[in-house]
């Protein structure tokens, strides 16, 4: 019997269905107005420009004007001073004075200048008793050169001390030459260019400034900003200072987008400017953004609210599809209740959801099965079989693990090499597991300790290559070699090992012999060879038997590795050929002494009677010794030594001869 399951999953597909309606209504609506908004902003945006160039340019011929009729009334002024004013100040003085009261609302100061620039007279005392000389200026350079008047740029007057700008007329003799000038200062924060044009300024918060051709301020409403000069990246002043006239948008100092317009003056090519902030410009185009907002929500809300109720409708099958796959979850129906007679795609998707179950039950069987077995075949293995993920962490292990390490199979999951079986384990694998991590199936061989024995585990790494060609992991599959590794070394130890005597063979004193000339060689170490055999030995085989002729042998070997020291190498090469490499002897006289005293011992060592199976059998050795000179190669060492026992076998035999290396 099916049961009526929750209803959160459809729920909140309906849900979501209607909000991808509401949204996608909201979206349209907004970008439909915004974008009709952007280009009506774009229009209004040039129109507003266009309006405050055009300011602009009616506002600098105003200031054009004013500033050529400022200088016109300096010239009829200068025109009008009496020829002899240069030669009397006091004349001179007293008719500006007279003039002063016409021009006081206009200027700070009015001061006469004879042709050297140096001053004659002055309307004005500012409380000091500095006299302006004017040598090298521009207000006093240019009258003199041009005969005409000019307005300077601004500066800081050191009479003054305010920020001025100077307003000049040459005066003219007769002949027309220049006999002096006439200087009139206007007050930069009293006068106040842009005073007369203030009503011009855009907006509430907008405001017109003046600065000079290289971004001086001239006038501006902060008074703080006078003389100051403005930086480059600020408001495209730089595009104005080279040249550009015209209106753009830009951010200002203040961080705040504004429309500037700029215009020169063609009397001084100050620059004239304009600042309108871009929000109060298109403020009512903002609050159409917003209306727009508004009524593109209430819209999408009423989309919303119907999209609700036809998905509701529309998806009341699937709600039904939906409980039948829940009680075959959760309740254990049988997938046959998956059948549907719809005709409809949400009955193809119950009939296809049935089929895929029937086929997934009937291959988890199978997985379950395949599993149980490849478990109990890889459980009863004495391999190690695990397989590790990118992070070189167990994800599978046999039961091995367990028997070897304690370790059960669950336990073993996101456990560590290192965890395992200790860091040298770890490092004795890493470059295989490198090997395998990098795409390539590698062996590798680990010693350690398991159960408190030595083991030797020997296998191989194979990674887990995945179509991209990357590694998900690593498969790992070790077997125990510690019997055959021992039988190996132990047929290694046979093979380099008189069998007879115990003693090294010449296989093993071979190879020992080029080492020590090694170390001879590299450290500059003494080194000697001494050569020796069993005196008659032949006629102890020809009256007793080989049999008696081993046991000397076997003896006279357990006496020869008891003379010499450990540092020293006793080999059997043949027969009663005997031989020791003598390593650690010192230098010059202790050599020699170390080896004589060795070689003495040995002598005496055999002169005690063996016992043999024919009785007590009185034995002696020769030996002969010699020391080893750098540069002398293995043949011609153990020639010379075979040398010195023959020489020792000359002088009677039961001694020993120590010679130089021929």
């Amino acid at each position: 019997m099916l049961k009526r399951g929750l209803r959160l999953m459809p729920a909140n597909l309906k849900l979501r269905m209607a909000c991808v309606a509401a949204v996608l209504v909201f979206v349209a609506t907004l970008l439909v107005t915004l974008s009709t908004l952007a280009v009506a902003e774009r229009g209004m945006k040039s129109v507003i420009g266009d309006q405050q160039y055009a300011m602009l340019a009616s506002a600098a011929s105003f200031m054009d004007d004013r500033i050529l009729a400022r200088v016109a009334q300096v010239e009829s002024l200068a025109s009008s001073l009496p020829p002899a004013v240069l030669t009397q100040p006091e004349m001179a003085r007293r008719f500006l004075e007279a003039q002063a009261p016409i021009w006081e609302h206009e200027y700070l100061n009015l001061i006469l200048l004879d042709a050297r620039g140096q001053q004659v007279a002055s309307v004005r005392s500012f409380g000091n008793e500095r006299r302006l000389d004017a040598a090298g200026r521009d207000y006093f350079e240019r009258p003199m050169a041009t005969l005409r008047g000019f307005m300077s740029q601004p500066f800081f007057s050191r009479i003054s001390e305010r920020q001025v700008v100077i307003v000049s007329a040459p005066l003219l003799d007769g002949g027309g030459n220049a006999t002096g000038v006439l200087t009139a200062s206007m007050d930069l924060q009293a006068s106040g260019f842009l005073r007369q044009i203030s009503a011009l300024k855009p907006g509430a918060s907008g405001y017109l400034f003046l600065m000079t051709p290289d971004g001086t301020m001239i006038d501006h409403p902060d008074p703080l900003r006078m003389l100051q000069p403005i930086g480059l990246q600020a408001s495209g002043l730089d595009r104005a200072l080279h040249g550009f006239e015209g209106w753009i948008e830009a951010v200002g100092l203040d961080g705040r987008e504004s429309i500037f317009a700029y215009q020169r003056l063609r009397t001084t090519g100050w620059i004239l400017g304009a600042r309108y902030p871009t929000e109060e410009a298109f403020a009512p185009l903002a609050q159409m953004r917003r209306n727009a907002i508004y009524g593109a929500t209430g819209l999408a809300l009423a989309s919303g609210v119907l999209a609700w109720a036809l998905v509701f409708r529309l998806l009341a099958p699937l709600q039904r599809l939906r409980d039948r796959i829940r009680a075959i979850r959760h309740d254990g129906a049988d997938i046959a209740v998956l059948h549907d007679t719809r005709r409809d795609e949400i009955g193809e998707l119950g009939n296809a959801f049935y089929q895929l179950m029937a086929e997934r039950e009937n291959a988890e069987g199978l997985r379950t099965a395949s599993e149980k077995r490849l478990r109990l075949i890889t459980d009863n293995l004495p391999v190690l079989i695990a397989y590790l993920d990118r992070d070189r962490r167990f994800r599978f292990g046999n039961a091995t693990f367990e028997r070897w390490f304690g370790v059960t199979p669950e336990r073993l999951v996101g456990m560590s090499i290192a965890q395992l079986m200790g860091e040298d384990a770890a490092r004795q694998g890493a470059e295989g597991l490198d090997g395998a991590f990098a795409g390539h199936a590698t062996t590798c061989q680990m010693r350690l300790l398991i159960g408190g024995a030595p083991r030797v585990l020997e296998g191989v790494y194979i990674p887990d290559l995945q179509p991209d060609g990357s590694v998900a992991g690593v498969y790992a599959l070790k077997h125990d070699m510690t019997h055959v590794k021992e039988v190996e070394e132990q047929l290694s130890r046979l093979a380099r090992i008189d069998t007879l005597t115990g003693l090294a063979n010449r296989r093993s004193f071979n190879e020992t012999l080029q080492q020590a000339l090694a170390r001879a060689s590299r450290h500059g170490r003494a080194l000697a060879l001494a050569y020796l055999d069993v005196d008659h030995f032949k006629r102890v085989n020809d009256s007793y038997g080989h049999g008696v002729g081993d046991e000397v042998l076997k003896e006279f070997g357990e006496r020869l590795r008891a003379c010499v020291r450990a540092s020293d190498l006793p080999a059997r090469l043949s027969g009663d050929e005997f031989v020791v490499i003598l390593e650690e002897i010192g230098s010059g006289a202790e050599a020699e002494h170390t080896v004589a005293k060795i070689a003495a011992k040995i002598v005496a060592a055999m002169r005690a009677p063996f016992a043999t199976g024919a009785g007590m059998l009185a034995v002696s050795a020769s030996v002969g010794v010699v020391l080893w000179r750098p540069g002398q190669g293995e043949d011609a060492l153990l020639a010379a030594a075979d040398g010195a026992l023959y020489v020792a076998k000359a002088n009677g035999r039961d001694g020993y001869v120590v010679g130089a290396a021929a």
